[in-house]
């Protein structure tokens, strides 16, 4: 493992524990409707931070480029299909 490869999951490692911080602190503040969308806003950047940085997604096959796409798709498909449903319910 070359050196900068070492300090860029070290920066990785921190950006990810700033981030759990974050989600932490947020869950003390009432911030009524917006915590869930802060909380899932941090969530996908985390989640990113994993698929790029750990699972070197874009330096991979082409072809699990285009699996990991149409499994986003998808999942995009799934809360489209459901998010009329929590807005109709009024929580």
């Amino acid at each position: 493992m070359t050196h900068s490869r070492i300090r860029n999951y070290v920066a990785t490692w921190i950006a990810l524990l700033v981030l759990l911080a974050i989600t932490c602190g947020t869950s003390f503040i009432p911030l009524g409707r917006y915590n869930l969308a802060i909380n899932m806003a941090i969530a996908i950047a985390k989640a990113l931070l994993v698929i790029v940085v750990f699972m070197r997604l874009f330096k991979s096959a082409p072809m699990v480029l285009v699996v990991a796409i149409i499994a986003a798709l998808d999942l995009a498909i799934l809360v489209c299909l459901t998010l009329p449903d929590f807005v109709v319910r009024g929580w």
